[in-house]
């Protein structure tokens, strides 16, 4: 993959061969969010001798980090990243999108509350310090330890822990925010509170991304080896004990899942075991649709973001079966509207060998 400033040029100067694939110029339909435009916008920004205005800085936060853009390069340039790293350098400025003003200690306070949830919903028991494998539900559903501990239990994984300490999340919205000082400074802190377990089981895709490879690349050691959820479950599929399968549904492949982490048959094959008749969308697997909540999308362009939402609901409506099953807790609520019922991969899983 090539560096920034390569990147930069090689997308100033393409005859935007990846304008279709962004779902952010797509809903919007203005030519200044198309990726080859974004991208030669931060070019521009970063060679400008003047004054740079925030309303100049917008388009590098249409952008939901998606990798659809990167999917379809030739040269498999990460816009999302690069633009990311633009937020950091408007940020540095005094230009970042004002929606995120004061982001850092809201974000303080959102992990700090979901780490107080996990620990109010699972007891110290299940909340060691020190363990093999011990699993991190993240900030957006806390309440999905539960499901995942009882899933372990039927299939022989009693050693599964909770990850305990203070913060829930990964950090990913920080580093989408630009923040990447705060960023750095929340993943060394995570980092030594999960030194006591060997392999950390991350179900939020975009953190179990930015812990694998950001942390590394922010200079912060990180003990644990990091898995998906579905990577660990998918061990255990021959050995889930369905008790009954649950209806008809959609799959919707999350974009830091698939395109990001490579991981497209794990959550199939544990579905595959727990659903009667599972659904693929006709933009699937490398070419799935975003659901709109990446990027912090939802705070700079929320009407943006709902309407990439309503659009990938499109094809599951006209199907009739109004029933979206993911492995990303931030694409369930993306999804859950419009009289769609968005499900939970874990939870569906444990429904199915209660």
């Amino acid at each position: 993959m090539p560096d920034l400033e390569t990147s930069l040029s090689y997308c100033t100067y393409c005859p935007k061969l990846c304008r279709h694939t962004c779902p952010v110029s797509n809903a919007e339909t203005r030519e200044t969010l198309v990726p080859q435009t974004k991208m030669a916008t931060m070019r521009r920004l970063r060679l400008a001798d003047g004054e740079r205005s925030v309303a100049d800085t917008e388009p590098l936060y249409g952008c939901t980090g998606c990798g659809a853009c990167t999917e379809a390069c030739l040269h498999k340039i990460a816009v999302g990243p690069a633009l990311f790293r633009g937020r950091q350098e408007a940020e540095a400025d005094g230009r970042g999108h004002p929606a995120l003003a004061g982001f850092v200690k809201r974000f303080e306070a959102h992990s700090l509350a979901a780490g107080a949830e996990l620990r109010a919903l699972v007891p110290a028991s299940r909340r060691p310090a020190e363990a093999q494998v011990a699993f991190m539900p993240g900030c957006e559903q806390p309440s999905l330890a539960r499901p995942m501990l009882e899933l372990c239990d039927r299939v022989g994984a009693e050693y599964v822990a909770v990850a305990d300490g203070p913060h829930a999340c990964g950090g990913y919205p920080l580093f989408a925010a630009g923040q990447f000082d705060a960023f750095r400074l929340h993943a060394e802190r995570l980092a030594e509170s999960l030194a006591g377990y060997a392999r950390v089981v991350v179900h939020c895709p975009a953190c179990a991304w930015a812990m694998r490879t950001q942390y590394r690349e922010f200079g912060v050691p990180l003990a644990a080896a990091v898995e998906h959820s579905t990577e660990f479950l998918q061990g255990f599929a021959e050995r889930l004990p369905i008790k009954q399968k649950a209806a008809p549904a959609f799959y919707h492949d999350p974009c830091y899942l698939g395109r990001h982490l490579g991981l497209y048959d794990p959550p199939r094959r544990l579905l595959g075991k727990a659903v009667d008749g599972l659904r693929e969308f006709s933009r699937a697997r490398g070419e799935s649709e975003c659901s709109g909540g990446g990027g912090l999308l939802p705070v700079t362009m929320p009407n943006t973001a709902d309407a990439i939402s309503e659009h990938r609901l499109e094809e599951v409506k006209e199907a009739g079966l109004a029933r979206v099953v993911t492995a990303c807790a931030t694409c369930k609520r993306r999804l859950g509207r419009s009289g769609v019922t968005a499900i939970d991969l874990i939870e569906l899983l444990a429904d199915a060998t209660q």
